[in-house]
């Protein structure tokens, strides 16, 4: 093996760990209420994609997240798995399983979701070029019994219930049940 295969693979293994730590870092940013570490962690070109539809460029992400915020009390995003695929040496994307605990008071409200990521390495430094929450449930904590075994998933406060982002839409899941039939 080449030394500069060698240094290559390193280099990978070093940019998986940095872009972990760039998904913790979200969540506990975004819990400990830092709106400016939070936005250092976003391109200068950033698209968020979440409830209320697609944010394009920094200020416009920290916007909503400031919007969000405002609305809840205390909140707890933790990320489960994290999948990376490299599309360039400096370019890559991920997926993101992840819950939150949301205190929209007073009501304790549960969320699964799942981040579509986009990353750009920039100034050396990993960072979100866009982010698109999917969610396969939002929903007060006392109704997820009855919410897990429905399709009207998303039931956040002041709006109708409505369906799930995933999995039901997903082109496997559909092909899985249409299997099934």
């Amino acid at each position: 093996m080449r030394d500069e295969d060698l240094e290559a693979r390193i280099r990978r293994l070093e940019d998986r760990a940095e872009l972990g730590e760039l998904v913790a870092r979200y969540g506990r940013l975004l819990d400990d209420r830092d709106v400016d570490g939070l936005a250092a962690l976003y391109t200068a070109d950033a698209v968020f994609d979440s409830t209320d539809g697609p944010m394009t460029g920094r200020d416009a992400v920290m916007g909503y997240y400031r919007r969000q915020l405002d609305r809840y009390g205390m909140t707890y995003h933790y990320p489960h798995s994290h999948t990376i695929e490299f599309t360039g040496p400096d370019d890559a994307t991920g997926v993101v399983s992840a819950h939150a605990e949301l205190a929209i008071l007073p009501t304790p409200f549960v969320v699964a979701l799942r981040y579509l990521d986009v990353y750009r390495r920039e100034d050396g430094c990993w960072r979100f070029v866009s982010r698109r929450a999917l969610q396969l449930y939002a929903a007060p904590l006392a109704e997820l019994p009855d919410v897990l075994a429905g399709t009207l998933r998303r039931r956040w406060p002041g709006t109708e219930p409505a369906t799930a982002d995933i999995p039901e839409s997903l082109p496997t899941w559909q092909a899985y049940e249409r299997a099934r039939a």
